[in-house]
């Protein structure tokens, strides 16, 4: 219990102790406390005192900074007014130099007006001077065409005249007059753009040049072709004849009046011939020696002989149409119409056409060989007809005389009008431009093929003869012509060479008596040779 109360007094004695430390550190912090506090607020003192010596130096510094500024404004003021002023000036100066542009523009856009103005009075009298121009060039052109076609027509008449005195002459037996009136007729039409086949001048011109066989055929000539060298012409008759004709000579290569042959295809030193009855005739030349083949066809009234591709020809009769086959020389097909007449027939690139009396159209096509009807783009029987390859077009004559030249598709491209009864042939001379066609009005017809093909309107030259013309065959620059009267005619074509020959022909052209008695003292007298 003792040791329990001395524990106890001992814990309050050292309670004591600590307190009396606590207190006398407290005091002791306090008065240490207080002696550092009044030493901060000398610290704070002489440091605000410092700041209050720095702040009038830099008021001072401010302000002499602020009265340096205070004098660059001034100076920048005075600067800036110096500018102002300057550009013050400046700006009226430019107002000044605007106003003189100004002034200048407005002169310059007077003067291009003035300028402008001029330039179109005188693009205008320009205008005015060439259309005057114009209009005195064109009544100076019109006056010399109205001069021309004056002289042609009169020159034309005129030449026509000569050319009629030259055949007169020639019936007097004057041929050196008929010569000279000949070539100056030409002369004439040849310098005056006219046509140079008008007919008493071309038979003037051809009149030596035009060859007749000998004597007359003993019938009518149905074919004639040239030859395949080119050089004579065959034909054959319906006395049984296929002739070689070769200027003006004759060489009979077949005869047996038997035969009324008809039509005719050439081969190499060959041909065969169809009669009339169906005999197929193929006459061939080895040498001096001659084969003649006799097909005979099934039975009709057989008139045309056409070959066709792939060695074959067509037979064509007045009511049938028969296809031969040449390799195998035998009959392959036979095409019946007994209600109807083929009148002529037409091979194309692609077809062959048949046309019949009653103006139907038959069409067969190379490739199918199967014969279809075509409606026909005329009114009337179509009684002859030819293909021309280079333009594609289709000359097709009528009974009427009326030839149609028909586009593809059978389209009407124009109308030639000349003949006065049916057509029975058409040929094409390419190197004169010339299309000649023929008719039972005894009549020949030449055309100009370019202004044909070209659409323009087109009047033939005709030419009468003394029977009817059957058959047409070129024959270069000349025409070979079989008349159902038996004779056979060649003609040269080529005027100017007929010409030519005519002037060969003549030791001079006519004097000044003979100009002035035939052409005429007004006209001025021409030495053409």
């Amino acid at each position: 219990m003792f040791q329990r109360q001395y524990r106890t007094i001992l814990y309050g004695l050292c309670g004591a102790i600590v307190a009396a430390l606590a207190l006398y550190g407290a005091y002791t912090l306090g008065s240490l406390s207080e002696t550092l506090h009044d030493e901060e607020h000398m610290k704070e003192l002489e440091r605000e005192n410092a700041r209050l010596r720095h702040g009038e130096e830099d008021a001072a510094v401010d302000r002499r900074v602020s009265e340096q500024m205070a004098e660059i404004a001034r100076d920048q003021r005075l600067i800036s007014d110096a500018q102002r002023d300057s550009a013050e000036k400046q700006r009226r100066l430019a107002d000044e130099l605007r106003e003189e542009a100004q002034r200048e523009s407005r002169a310059a856009r007077e003067a291009e007006a003035r300028a402008n103005s001029a330039r179109r009075e005188a693009e205008a009298a320009s205008v005015e001077a060439r259309r005057e121009r114009t209009k005195a060039l064109q009544q100076e052109q019109a006056a010399l065409r109205s001069k021309r076609e004056t002289d042609t027509l009169r020159y034309r008449d005129l030449a026509r005249l000569l050319g009629s005195r030259s055949l007169l002459a020639r019936e007097n037996g004057n041929d050196s007059l008929a010569r000279k009136l000949a070539y100056t007729a030409w002369y004439f039409l040849k310098n005056y753009g006219n046509n140079i086949y008008q007919p008493e001048v071309f038979q003037a011109l051809g009149y030596d040049d035009r060859m007749e066989a000998a004597s007359p055929h003993h019938s009518a000539i149905y074919d004639v072709d040239k030859s395949v060298d080119g050089k004579s012409c065959i034909v054959c008759s319906g006395y049984g004849e296929v002739l070689r004709w070769k200027g003006g000579k004759v060489e009979t290569i077949f005869f047996d009046k038997r035969y009324d042959l008809r039509s005719m295809v050439q081969e190499q030193n060959a041909v065969w011939v169809l009669s009339h009855d169906g005999h197929l005739l193929h006459i061939s030349a080895t040498g001096k020696q001659q084969q003649t083949e006799d097909h005979i066809l099934p039975e009709g009234e057989y008139f045309h002989l056409q070959d066709l591709p792939e060695g074959r020809l067509l037979a064509g009769a007045r009511h049938q149409v028969v296809i031969f086959d040449i390799k195998t020389r035998s009959v392959i097909s036979v095409r019946p119409f007994p209600e109807k007449r083929l009148l002529t027939t037409m091979p194309t690139k692609k077809e062959v056409f048949f046309f019949y009396d009653n103006g139907t159209i038959g069409c067969t096509p190379y490739s199918t060989k199967r014969n279809s009807e075509v409606p026909s783009p005329v009114k009337e029987p179509i009684t002859a007809a030819h293909y021309d390859e280079i333009s594609d077009l289709a000359y097709v004559g009528c009974a009427s005389g009326r030839i149609y030249v028909l586009k593809k598709g059978g389209v009407i491209f124009s109308r030639l009008l000349g003949h006065s009864s049916s057509i029975t042939d058409f040929t094409f001379m390419p190197e004169l431009h010339l299309m000649l066609s023929t008719g039972r009005d005894k009549e020949l017809h030449i055309w100009d093929v370019d202004r044909i093909r070209a659409g323009k309107p087109v009047e033939s030259t005709r030419h009468k003869m003394d029977s009817w013309p059957l058959s047409l065959a070129p024959f270069g620059s000349r025409v070979v012509c079989g008349l159902v009267n038996g004779k056979l005619i060649m003609w040269e074509f080529a005027v100017d060479k007929l010409a030519q020959a005519t002037r060969n022909r003549i030791s001079s052209g006519l004097n000044e008596n003979e100009w002035n008695t035939f052409v005429g003292a007004k006209v001025d007298y021409v030495k053409l040779k």
